[in-house]
């Protein structure tokens, strides 16, 4: 179980990014961060060393969602990254930088288990 677990959501679309905010807040009650580009990610690892979980939109200006997971993963080695996107097709599922991915849009209950499944199980596999 991680212990005051800290998530940053990341998606340039605020709908989006604040509705999977607000589930994640239910499911862990916990503070969870929103993010809408890169430039807040990386800011947010410098200023305050990042956090546990991050679930970042594979679209961002710039960059690309795993991308930005492979940077954050440079810095935060032990941090979680899942990656959504509209269509699972365009998913490649083999990246080991990856732990978990996740369909857009999608509903608090695919949401809850993933928390479930890396914040209380603490399971990566």
């Amino acid at each position: 179980m991680i212990e005051n677990v800290k998530i940053m959501v990341i998606s340039p679309e605020a709908e989006i990014r604040d509705f999977i905010v607000d589930v994640m807040e239910f499911s862990v009650n916990r503070k969870v961060v929103g993010a809408q580009n890169v430039r807040e990610v990386l800011d947010s690892l410098d200023a305050q060393g990042g956090a546990d979980v991050f679930i970042c939109a594979d679209s961002l200006p710039g960059m690309s969602g795993r991308e930005l997971i492979a940077r954050i993963k440079q810095k935060c080695p032990h941090s979680i990254g899942i990656l959504m996107d509209l269509v699972p097709d365009n998913i490649e599922m083999s990246d080991p930088l990856v732990d978990a991915y996740l369909e857009r849009p999608t509903d608090p209950r695919a949401l809850f288990d993933l928390v479930q499944r890396f914040v209380v199980d603490g399971k990566k596999s």
